[in-house]
């Protein structure tokens, strides 16, 4: 398991019309950003995850993440009111 914490998932509809990609940014156990790209294959009754891609993300990249994070939160905050 690489994430420890809750993640963020997103679809990512930029790269493949064949099959549902999605983008999923969390944390590992040390507390470094991690982007994972993947897809969702069904064989039968199973679900498979199909990993595309996997890295540790750029400081650049994390505080763009938190960004959008507190504007997506701050939002659903606002709502709820």
């Amino acid at each position: 398991m690489i994430f420890r914490h809750a993640v963020s998932i997103f679809p990512d509809p930029m790269y493949s019309r064949a099959e549902q990609r999605l983008k999923v940014i969390g944390k590992s156990a040390n507390g470094r950003h991690i982007f994972v790209v993947l897809t969702l294959r069904k064989r039968g009754d199973a679900v498979l995850i199909r990993p595309i891609s996997a890295r540790y993300m750029h400081e650049k990249e994390v505080k763009h993440y938190e960004a959008q994070k507190a504007e997506v939160e701050e939002a659903s905050d606002s709502q709820e009111r």
